[in-house]
């Protein structure tokens, strides 16, 4: 209950969040420990994807080319677009980046009446970058209007 209005407020302070939370800090740090590493916290993943080597390997690609990934807290995403891969349902071995600039979203910036031209021409134009960087043997790469998509051949089996 909010003590100024008076109003009920929920939050996600509840036992089911926590329990959530949890439950995802102990398979990060179970991944991490299979994987020899420090940390599996890295900025532009999608975090069910962080114990998958073909995808963390792709954010970090796209990193140390210079593109900011999403998520970091220091960052203003009204300014600075951030990538984030995430794993399109139901197809394994597919990959999609989008380019995150807010209040857009991923939604691509030509089709809202806010955006202007040229705002458009730079999601295009970073699309474009972002599949420069990730091309590599093993690899199909496709810019697709809201992101691109990175199809890894052979389907990777494990993380």
């Amino acid at each position: 209950m909010d003590q100024l209005t008076g109003a009920s407020l929920h939050t996600y302070t509840d036992a089911e969040r926590a329990q959530g939370i949890a439950e995802s800090e102990n398979r990060e740090d179970e991944a991490a420990r299979r994987a020899g590493v420090p940390s599996l916290d890295l900025p532009g993943l999608w975090q069910d994807l962080i114990d998958r080597d073909q995808f963390r390997s792709l954010a970090v690609e796209l990193a140390t080319s210079g593109h900011m990934p999403y998520g970091l807290a220091d960052v203003d995403y009204t300014r600075t677009p951030g990538f984030l891969i995430l794993e399109p349902g139901g197809k394994p071995g597919v990959a999609r980046v989008a380019r995150l600039l807010e209040p857009w979203g991923a939604v691509r910036p030509g089709v809202r009446r806010e955006a202007t031209a040229q705002e458009g021409q730079l999601f295009d134009k970073d699309l474009e970058d972002y599949a420069r960087v990730l091309e590599a043997p093993g690899r199909t790469v496709d810019i697709m209007e809201d992101g691109v998509r990175v199809t890894f051949d052979p389907v990777p089996t494990g993380p």
